[in-house]
């Protein structure tokens, strides 16, 4: 997989691209569980899906590969948002970029007809599929978001499997938002 100018920047270079389209992962049973833990940093996720915790420490392994780096791709404004889960070995993170497109949308957004506090995109370009909306939640709002976004990601929850704890893991959500958007 190849996105334009991401890996431009690394030193030392990277020798070949690491990036793997993971977007297909979303339909295995335990992707949800392992990427709201592993990538939104919701601890409470597998109690959410009742999962087995030996099964999804298996499973959380395929985000942390150091050669395969997941890129997950979600529309947005107009464009679309790259999540890409890097995995260097001396720096690790999350990183959200957005295509050209995607930037002219936000740019042409009237942040003032949405809630938007400065602190990552503004609520009202948020997805509204679910899986697309849970994909791009941690780039997203100011850090005290409204009773409405939490019933939004309460019901997004509910759509790709939550059963249990969904007001909490809601919460932990809302409250582990801390990706770069690049």
């Amino acid at each position: 997989m190849h996105i334009p100018e991401y890996l431009d920047g690394f030193q030392p270079p990277l020798a070949c691209s690491p990036l793997i389209d993971a977007t297909g992962w979303a339909a295995d049973a335990l992707f949800w569980p392992a990427f709201l833990l592993q990538v939104g940093m919701a601890r409470s996720a597998p109690q959410a899906f009742d999962v087995d915790l030996a099964d999804l420490d298996v499973y959380c392994q395929r985000f942390e590969q150091p050669d395969q780096w997941p890129v997950f791709t979600v529309p947005i404004a107009g464009g679309r948002m790259h999540l890409i889960v890097c995995n260097l070995p001396d720096d690790a993170g999350i990183d959200w970029l957005l295509d050209a497109d995607a930037q002219d949308g936000v740019r042409r957004s009237d942040v003032s007809e949405v809630q938007y506090a400065g602190a990552g995109l503004p609520w009202g370009l948020l997805p509204e599929q679910p899986t697309s909306l849970l994909m791009a939640l941690p780039a997203f709002g100011d850090p005290d978001p409204k009773e409405q976004e939490q019933r939004t990601v309460q019901q997004a929850l509910r759509a790709v499997g939550a059963t249990w704890r969904i007001n909490e893991l809601a919460d932990d959500l809302l409250s582990h938002r801390a990706c770069m958007i690049l």
